[in-house]
């Protein structure tokens, strides 16, 4: 991208900001957000609310050392996790509280975001598939468990096609989000 992505301008507002202002705005009850790359800049532009931040020292070795540090960050009392990229600026405090919702009325471990035939994040998941996280090596995430394992992961359908969180990954992703007017359709 050129720039830390996390700081990229959506709705006024850096794109985590936006992210970590619908965690904080869900019933979730702790939000802990960890940061790698340019951990000090983005701290110091972020407005974090209730939010907690977590340096990953490791960042270098891969997206999973960003959840065993978010995972190892939380209180031996905690049953369950929500994980939410970074850079999904359309996932409201509606969309955490349906896929937290999902996951207990369920009774199963997980559940995620479901279009295109798929599970997405976020993610809902109970301690008991925090090992499979915890094993996890290299640039991947809790994508490849939920769908590893797509029966323990109640699905949560997106409301319509557009209704999906994106993920900003290049620049022709925030161009396309920019071009629509973030935030102006966002899931629930």
């Amino acid at each position: 991208m050129g720039s830390p992505k996390q700081l990229l301008p959506v709705a006024g507002r850096p794109l985590l900001e936006t992210v970590v202002a619908a965690a904080c705005a869900s019933q979730l009850d702790e939000v802990v957000v960890v940061l790698g790359a340019n951990a000090e800049a983005i701290r110091d532009a972020v407005d974090w609310g209730r939010a907690r931040v977590v340096v990953n020292a490791e960042h270098e070795q891969g997206m999973s050392t960003s959840l065993h540090a978010g995972i190892r960050a939380l209180d031996a009392s905690v049953e369950r996790c929500a994980v939410i990229l970074g850079d999904q600026p359309d996932v409201t405090p509606a969309l955490i509280d349906r896929l937290l919702a999902a996951q207990e009325q369920s009774g199963l471990p997980a559940s995620a975001l479901s279009f295109d035939g798929l599970l997405h994040p976020p993610v809902v998941m109970r301690r008991e598939l925090w090992p499979d996280l915890l094993a996890l090596r290299g640039d991947v995430g809790c994508r490849q468990v939920i769908r590893a394992r797509p029966e323990l992961v109640a699905a949560v359908p997106a409301n319509a096609p557009s209704h999906h969180p994106v993920d900003i990954d290049t620049p022709e992703d925030f161009a396309k989000l920019s071009s629509r007017g973030a935030g102006t359709e966002r899931p629930t």
